[in-house]
């Protein structure tokens, strides 16, 4: 972890907070993988094309390949004369000495004989075209797809260079938590065991099977000390009630809270923490609240960020925005409102307390607002990892 200044443990603000996760965490370690196993992997090299693309000038479309004005006559030679012609598929390299390319549809072959009243270049991809030998395709901190993928393969690669993912652990607490079936007076469904997992593999980590601990500091602090991942969240006890035992249980386990608050709404109150694991390492632990939308405020504001830095990659950037209706903002520090973008701007969702699911889940970012926003006004967008 990488040595900074700690702010005042006391709430700090969502933009202090987001680089202060960003600082505290060192770059990741690499790996070289094949490109099939590639994809939604962050790239960890500057990679350049091997050779040209097209490798040699070669055909857009199945035809034939053609030397002078015609008729012309089919050879299989590699080098066309005047007046020969060579068949083609899509993709094929053009023979030594093609001047042009006549399409299946539009030429008439009779014997050896071909005629046709359409010959042109146009249908020809020249060596190079699309990129050269030694063009930048790809840079660190790049999130690898398909596309991506089959151009580096296309100029030569066989496998790239990658940021390993980050193994997180989350620990969700509670007493009165039910993983399947109907909620009952006394016990409520865990929403945030099932999709806590889910957005942190969007955000590119490796996270292992969740684990479920009593509101209990003793039970919590060993599942801190003895976890092999090398980044822990932990769900709920955030607050300061007798049930609230995130900070005893970092007491318990020898660490150290370091941000005991941060001044957003909702998210209130998240904690970011440092223990050491079994085998002496210092581990990052995000203390998420525990209703879903304040978790996933803390996800975004605390976690994102550390697994950006980890893969090689800068703090997210804010998109300026156009507000399509009015927006509310905090009566204190910032306000998170999750929504969506059309044209005419980015709307905010409805039921979106801090305790609800259903805002969120039409929602494809969040509206970072420090103070009321008019219609028409510009919004700083922050948008969910996809």
């Amino acid at each position: 972890m990488s040595k900074v200044h700690t702010p005042d443990p006391t709430d700090v603000s969502w933009q202090q907070a987001r680089e202060f996760a960003h600082s505290f965490v060192h770059v990741g370690e690499t790996e070289f993988v094949s490109l099939a196993s590639g994809d939604k992997k962050v790239c960890a090299e500057n990679v350049i094309a091997l050779t040209n693309l097209p490798f040699a000038d070669s055909s857009s479309m199945d035809g034939w390949a053609v030397n002078g004005d015609g008729p012309w006559t089919l050879t299989d030679a590699q080098q066309l004369g005047k007046n020969q012609a060579s068949v083609l598929t899509t993709g094929s390299t053009l023979p030594t000495g093609s001047q042009a390319i006549v399409r299946t549809e539009n030429g008439t072959l009779a014997g050896d004989q071909l005629t046709s009243v359409s010959a042109n270049t146009g249908d020809i991809r020249y060596a190079g075209e699309e990129c050269s030998i030694g063009q930048a395709l790809s840079a660190p901190g790049v999130n690898l797809n398909p596309a991506l993928i089959g151009l580096m393969a296309a100029t030569g690669h066989d496998r790239v260079k990658v940021f390993k993912q980050p193994i997180v652990q989350i620990i969700v607490t509670g007493d009165e938590l039910l993983t399947s079936g109907l909620p009952t007076p006394k016990r409520v469904r865990d929403s945030l065991g099932i999709q806590v997992p889910m957005w942190l593999n969007r955000m590119g980590a490796h996270v292992l099977p969740v684990l479920y601990r009593r509101d209990q500091a003793d039970e919590i602090s060993k599942a801190l000390v003895s976890s092999q991942a090398d980044m822990l969240l932990t769900t709920g006890g955030t607050a300061a009630s007798a049930k609230d035992h995130f900070i005893t249980a970092i007491s318990n386990a020898g660490g150290e809270v370091l941000l005991d608050g941060v001044a957003v709404r909702p998210g209130h109150p998240m904690k970011l923490a440092v223990v050491r694991n079994y085998q002496g390492k210092q581990i990052p632990v995000v203390g998420l609240p525990g209703n879903p939308l304040a978790a996933m405020v803390a996800l975004s504001t605390l976690v994102q960020p550390m697994l950006n830095k980890i893969l090689g990659q800068q703090l997210q950037p804010l998109i300026p925005m156009t507000a399509a209706k009015s927006l509310h903002g905090s009566k204190s520090g910032t306000r998170l409102a999750p929504g969506w973008v059309t044209e005419t701007g980015f709307t905010a969702a409805e039921f979106s307390g801090s305790a609800m699911l259903r805002g969120l889940s039409t929602s494809t970012g969040f509206a970072v607002m420090t103070h009321e926003v008019d219609r028409g006004g510009t919004v700083s967008f922050l948008p969910l990892p996809t």
